[in-house]
This record gives C-alpha cells, sequence and structure tokens, in this order.
C-alpha cells in the first residue's frame, strides 16, 4: 500500500519514480526509492522547488560541471558567476569559459589575469533542505516502516516546507586537495 514519507498521503498518485542520489549528481538505477513511498505532489514540489536550487548552488553545481557529470537530459551542466559561464564538457576536469563583457575586457586590458568563483552557497537553506530530503529517502529505502517514526516528523516538515519548528544547521567542510585530486585524477 502506497505511503507518502514527506506528506502521509496514502491516495493520491504515485507514479513516478524518484532517485535519492539525483541523477544529475549521478545516481542511477541503483539510487531509486522503492515504489509507493513518494506521492507526485511531493516528487514534482521537491524537484522544481528545492532540488533545482540546491543542484544549481555551490557545491553542488561546481561538482557537477568540473566532474562533467551530464544533466538528468544527457545535457553538459554549467554555472554562472559575474566572471561569465563556466560549461563541462562532459570530461572530468575539462571545461570551457565563456567570460562575461567586463570580464573579457579586462583580460584584454590586462588588468584581469585570473578566475575568481564564489566557493559559497547562496541558498543554504535549499542545500540543507535537499541533503534532508535524501536523509530521509536513504531511511525509507533502507528500513520503509521506521521512516514514519515522530522522531522524523521535524525534518520531513522543513525539507518539505522550510518550516522550522526546531532549529537546523548546516555546515560545510571542505578539503581542497581531495577535491582537487578528484577533479584532476578520476575517481580510484
Amino acid at each position: 500500500m502506497s505511503h507518502c514519507i514527506f506528506c502521509g498521503d496514502r491516495s493520491g498518485a504515485f507514479t513516478t519514480r524518484e532517485h535519492i542520489l539525483p541523477e544529475s549528481l549521478g545516481g542511477g538505477d541503483w539510487a531509486v526509492l522503492p515504489d509507493g513511498l513518494y506521492c507526485n505532489v511531493c516528487q514534482n514540489h521537491f524537484g522544481s522547488e528545492i532540488e533545482q536550487q540546491a543542484l544549481g548552488d555551490y557545491p553542488f553545481s561546481f561538482l557537477r560541471v568540473f566532474l562533467g557529470i551530464p544533466t538528468k537530459k544527457r545535457k553538459a551542466p554549467w554555472f554562472s558567476s559575474w566572471e561569465g559561464i563556466i560549461r563541462a564538457s562532459l570530461q572530468p576536469g575539462t571545461f570551457g569559459f565563456d567570460p562575461a563583457p567586463p570580464f573579457e575586457e579586462a583580460t584584454f586590458n590586462r588588468r584581469k589575469t585570473q578566475i575568481r568563483l564564489l566557493a559559497q552557497p547562496m541558498k543554504p537553506d535549499m542545500i540543507c533542505r535537499f541533503l534532508l530530503k535524501m536523509g530521509i529517502e536513504v531511511v525509507a529505502s533502507d528500513k520503509p516502516d521506521d521512516v514514519f517514526h515522530s522522531k522524523f516528523d521535524n525534518t520531513r516538515k522543513y525539507a518539505l516546507t522550510g518550516d522550522k519548528s526546531v532549529p537546523w544547521w548546516y555546515i560545510q567542510q571542505e578539503r581542497i586537495d581531495e577535491a582537487s585530486h578528484l577533479i584532476t585524477q578520476g575517481v580510484s
């Protein structure tokens, strides 16, 4: 019997496939949530309202471009900075740069010699909600009955609606040397 892990609906449509790790981050058939745990309404809401914003923000946008992970439609990902547009080539570590006119002019006049990209989430709330959504889905995939326990109610509520009844923290730690190795050498 179908039962949505986020809104609790039991009677709506449950026809979409939900990837715990999105396809645009490399998730395949191995990352699909079992049928009947995710209603179409929640899937559409998360896809258009939360996941899209999180994947377009740092760190996911950088990972997708620099690792050459194609979009769900198998296209090369890209992201925009104030200096221009960075485009993936679908080969890890190889990407293109379309400079913004002011950057191009400054480079031509030798006032600018480096590209600097802001390595900071612009929408940390969406990143946090996206990560919590994936966490709930992992629990649902591993132990479908446990995911409905009340201890997950605040997580479900915040991930779905953004309404905080308890404080949520999003802390990010980076290991630049490991990220650089991953981008230049690939996964080993």
